[in-house]
């Protein structure tokens, strides 16, 4: 009962503080008001177990025990509203909320002035004991589903929320977890299953609430938050804490076994300290990481959009000065210009790729599904490819499916674009020799193989292919000017697509073979979804 005291008169003391300090902390706000109520209910509900075992009459006991379950009803009613507007508000439900109020404060008279929920009590060695009426399945039913609403409420809208608003959503989900599981075997189970024993560890039940309370109003009131990895550290370190006083001051009787153990304990908070700080610097290099990062991509973006106007322009004007628009060139000068013209396209090139990786960190890619015939595809890209092939002395074929293949559901340009990056690279990479595009169908699968005589690859070159910035050595020895970034985007866009895209090597100077394949029936709907969710690509070939 000393025990139970203390943390009673701690309760009511914590719940008035944290009351008084979000509401202060913005009046006009409309979650301030309901957590400041939230906790109001939670001040007139947790403490009774103490109080209603203070006196000798059992019918004041009864009526603050029937009191203490009717409160309940309304702590609950007002946790669903508070689920409803925070951490911003969700989708309301004007009818239902009636409904619920109206329960809520219903079963609250029911159980105070009725005998329905509580028929009586009885005085045992550990206190005041309910005997529960004939509405106890009704009354904890009512209990169990709107706690199951509630929660599910604000579980669901986490999801749609931006990350700041979810940090605030674990920090309730921390305490709801520190007060559900108490209460559900203290105040739920044990009563439902008539175990004597349940009064003796009731007020533990009670007492964990403030523990929601105490997240929760951290959550409203602190605009930044620590990671939930930081918090669970905090409560880890300061649970052992407690246990290790327990032990020295509650379980140990002998002097010199408490000096060690108070050593013991000691020695553990210096430890737990260094943990914590490990994790806060982990945290803290992590956000100084995504800082740069989301500074890199703005960069990037403003950078490439700075460039392709300027670019173009420039690739307009060479053209037509080697086209003779301003008169005839000498031969002299026109090699150099084709120089300048190729190396102005490759520039054009790596802007492009590096505006589609703007794009797809920032999850803007647009498609445009349309049903195509993947030979057509592939046919204008041999005949727009087949000069740069010939120049080379390399042959270029293609290899069609016996039957004609069926129509599927891509962006046309996306995939012209992936196709257009490996052919040409499979032209830049090879020496002798050629490139072969083989069409097949594959039960529910169009597959798109891509094969050339080339340097081939290592197992090592062959992992890292398809990462940001990844090139293998042929390209970095032959093509110096490579980004190495066609290749993450061309991954990236297929998985938008819902397929996949790898590569095989037999080995060096043994060619390369890379294999697309691409589900024939789509939903377009599909493509939009996946260019929200698709931002990085796997580490992995598959």
């Amino acid at each position: 009962m000393l025990i139970y005291q203390v943390l009673a008169f701690l309760i009511i003391v914590s719940g008035i503080w944290l009351a008084i300090w979000v509401y202060s902390d913005n009046r006009k706000s409309k979650i301030n008001k309901i957590f400041s109520l939230f906790t109001v209910s939670f001040i007139l509900w947790a403490p009774l177990p103490y109080f209603f075992n203070l006196t000798n009459l059992l019918p004041i006991s009864l009526y603050l025990v029937r009191f203490g379950y009717g409160v309940v009803s309304l702590f609950l009613a007002v946790f669903y509203f508070f689920s409803t507007y925070f951490p911003r508000i969700g989708k309301r439900y004007p009818t239902w909320e009636k409904i619920l109020l109206i329960i809520g404060i219903g079963l609250f008279f029911i159980s105070t002035f009725t005998s329905l929920i509580v028929e009586n009590v009885e005085l045992t060695k550990w206190g005041v004991n309910p005997i529960f009426g004939a509405g106890k399945i009704i009354y904890f039913g009512w209990v169990f589903f709107i706690t199951l609403i509630s929660i599910s409420l604000l579980f669901w809208k986490y999801f749609s929320l931006p990350e700041n608003e979810k940090i605030q959503v674990q920090y309730v989900f921390i305490g709801l977890i520190i007060f559900v599981v108490p209460n559900l075997i203290f105040n739920v189970l044990f009563p439902f299953l008539g175990r004597t024993t349940q009064v003796r560890y009731y007020p533990l039940g009670n007492y964990s609430a403030i523990f929601l309370l105490g997240f929760t109003a951290y959550a409203i009131v602190k605009r930044e938050l620590f990671g939930i990895k930081v918090v669970l550290t905090y409560l880890f370190v300061g649970l052992i804490a407690i246990l290790l006083l327990l032990d020295i001051f509650v379980f140990t009787s002998q002097r010199w076994l408490q000096g060690l153990k108070g050593v013991i304990f000691v020695i553990f908070l210096y430890f737990g300290y260094l943990l914590i700080k490990s994790v806060l610097l982990e945290i803290q290099r992590r956000q100084e990481i995504e800082k740069v990062d989301r500074a890199k991509s703005e960069f990037i973006s403003i950078a490439s959009h700075q460039l392709r106007t300027p670019l173009t322009a420039i690739k307009g004007y060479i053209s037509m000065i080697l086209e003779g628009t301003y008169g005839k060139l000498p031969e002299k000068q026109a090699r150099p210009l084709e120089n300048v013209y190729q190396s102005n396209e490759r520039l054009i090139k790596l802007v492009n790729d590096l505006l589609n990786l703007s794009r797809l960190d920032a999850g803007k890619i647009e498609f445009s599904p349309e049903l195509i015939s993947l030979e057509g595809v592939v046919s204008d890209i041999i005949e727009e490819l087949r000069i740069n092939a010939e120049k080379k002395g390399l042959y270029m074929k293609m290899i069609k499916s016996l039957k004609p293949l069926p129509k599927i559901m891509v962006d046309q340009d996306k995939l012209r674009q992936v196709i257009l990056n490996i052919v040409d690279n499979a032209i830049k990479y090879t020496k002798e020799g050629g490139v072969t595009i083989e069409l097949k169908k594959l039960d529910n699968e169009e597959e798109i193989k891509v094969s050339d005589t080339g340097e081939g690859m290592d197992e090592k070159e062959l992992n890292s292919l398809f990462r940001m910035f990844s090139r293998a050595t042929a390209g970095t020895q032959l093509h110096a000017e490579g980004a190495g970034l066609g290749l993450y985007v061309a991954r990236q866009l297929i998985e938008m697509h819902g397929g996949r895209i790898w590569a095989e090597s037999p080995g060096k100077s043994k060619g390369s073979t890379f294999y697309i394949r691409l589900p024939i029936h789509l939903d377009p709907k599909l493509l939009k979804t996946k260019t929200k969710t698709i931002t990085k690509a796997p580490d992995d070939i598959f």
